[in-house]
């Protein structure tokens, strides 16, 4: 999940929202944009480099459940949250190619912001939150409206209140009880940004903000009349709204808390999906079966695309255009044209879902070698013709303490063809570790290790240094085989993936 917010907020400010027009490409160095695709009716998750969608990057080894709706990526431990269509929630695991439930029971209103943790409802007034590390439920007095995970951890509660109020609690698990309340009319609609620094509700043909830090100040904004529908660009500088018997867009500015413009539509509009990166809105009319582009750049109606509606299902492809959802088939269309750039036969029959992570990327042979290091005496008989001696390995991340590391790479001729070991020192066993999770947190880290038991021995927390960051890297292993590895992973119950070597 943070990588896919800081693709965001690095779209948005370096170019504002909506800075983009037809066929416009992602700046070059960003992570990769990958299309996952999973079968509605259940199978084998695959995933694709976009745009080349016809060339399968990766599959997963397990098959998935039935879906509802995959919900929101781990960047950290590549993981994606889904809920199944019975309403029980789990995880793919890119790097083991597992599927996994996170629980055995089915919830509602099932919500997850940065994929890591996933929030659901139980019996209407029972909140849970469910981690690979463990959950945490809270009991409310009232039943539950809707979910708003933040990215900081905490939860937005929208609950009823009495017969003519609606309440919104601040919960920080695992603490108990809600830090902050706020109460209202209840309302028909209900948003928050994807900065996860406001919520927005719609009471009538009024827009209540509320600042996510600061309950005490809700900023309220009229619109022309009862709101169907709200969609703040990525930056949530802007806000879109429908209003009832409105044949355009009402555009808030909402650092002025008004209105500060209007879209000029051909018709009314029942429901709004915003690109994540904020170059378009597609609206939805109440007839017909195509959608309406709107270049937020402009603030115009720039195209009509066909396409049925669906939860995932038209979306806007991080080249800028529009996947269309026609009949059996998904096309991607030019926003503007309306022209098919790629059409994917039977691709209606997944369920679709983009996430930016280099993950996928092939390594270097080079890079798969251990990192070695050059002690003094091999510096001191390199002068004279040494190689220099392999003193000890890094862990998976290529780090290690001093001396100075030499990283080999696929320019280097001793990573092509590796030095045969010396006859005095005698091969090493490599073996492989079970890695759990890598965080900044030694607390999570530990609390997580505190959880993982497998055959007697409890996972351990390994401190590493990336750049100078203390990364705390819970595992468990080395173990002789993959094989064996993979079987200690799959009995912890926790997501995982395997890496060569020792920690």
């Amino acid at each position: 999940m943070l990588i896919v917010i800081a693709a965001v907020v690095t779209a948005c400010s370096a170019a504002g929202d909506g800075d983009a027009t037809s066929g416009v490409r992602l700046p070059p160095g960003g992570p990769d944009p990958i299309v996952v695709r999973v079968p509605t009716a259940g199978g084998v998750v695959r995933a694709y480099r976009y745009p080349q969608l016809d060339s399968l990057a990766w599959r997963s080894s397990e098959v998935a459940p039935a879906l509802g709706s995959l919900l929101a990526f781990d960047g950290d431990n590549g993981t994606l949250a889904f809920v199944d269509a019975t309403g029980v929630p789990g995880w793919i695991d890119f790097r083991a190619g597992s599927v996994r439930q996170a629980t055995t029971k089915s919830l509602s209103l099932v919500a997850s912001t940065e994929g890591f943790a996933i929030f659901g409802v139980s019996a209407e007034k029972q909140l849970v939150r469910l981690t690979p590390a463990g959950g945490w439920t809270q009991e409310v007095s009232h039943r539950v409206r809707r979910l708003f995970p933040q990215p900081d951890g905490s939860l937005l509660v929208l609950q009823d209140g009495d017969k003519k109020t609606n309440r919104l609690l601040r919960f920080r698990p695992p603490e108990e009880g809600a830090v902050d309340s706020l109460t209202f009319a209840p309302p028909q609609r209900s948003t928050g940004t994807a900065l996860g620094d406001r919520v927005y509700v719609a009471v009538g043909r009024q827009l209540v903000g509320v600042p996510v830090g600061d309950f005490s100040a809700p900023v309220r904004i009229e619109a022309a009349d009862e709101i169907l529908a709200i969609a703040p660009t990525p930056s949530g500088d802007r806000i879109y709204i429908a209003a009832r018997g409105e044949k355009s867009l009402e555009v808030v500015d909402r650092y002025s808390a008004s209105v500060s413009g209007r879209v000029r539509l051909g018709g009314f509009i029942t429901e709004l999906r915003m690109d994540p990166i904020g170059r378009y809105l597609l609206a939805r009319p109440v007839d017909g079966d195509s959608v309406w582009v709107v270049a937020i750049a402009t603030g115009t109606l720039v195209g009509v695309v066909r396409t049925e509606w669906r939860p995932d299902l038209p979306f806007v492809a991080p080249d800028g255009a529009v996947a269309t959802l026609q009949g059996a088939d998904v096309d991607f269309v030019d926003p503007v044209t309306g022209k098919s750039l790629v059409r994917v036969e039977g691709g209606a029959a997944d369920v679709w879902h983009v996430i930016l992570w280099n993950g996928l990327r092939p390594r270097a042979k080079g890079l798969d070698r251990a990192v070695m290091f050059q002690t003094e005496d091999s510096a001191t008989r390199s002068a004279g013709g040494d190689a220099t001696v392999p003193t000890r390995a890094a862990d998976a991340n290529g780090v290690a303490a001093p001396p100075t590391p030499r990283v080999p790479n696929e320019h280097d001729a001793s990573a092509r063809e590796p030095e045969p070991p010396r006859e005095r020192e005698a091969p090493r066993e490599r073996g492989f570790t079970v890695s759990f999770a890598a965080v900044l947190s030694e607390e999570k880290a530990r609390d997580l290790a505190r959880e993982i038991r497998v055959d007697g021995s409890v996972a351990r927390v390994v401190v590493t240094q990336s750049d100078g960051t203390a990364i705390f890297r819970v595992v468990l292993g080395p173990y002789t085989s993959r094989a064996e590895a993979d079987r200690v992973g799959r009995e912890s119950k926790h997501s995982y993936w395997i890496l060569e070597g020792s920690p």
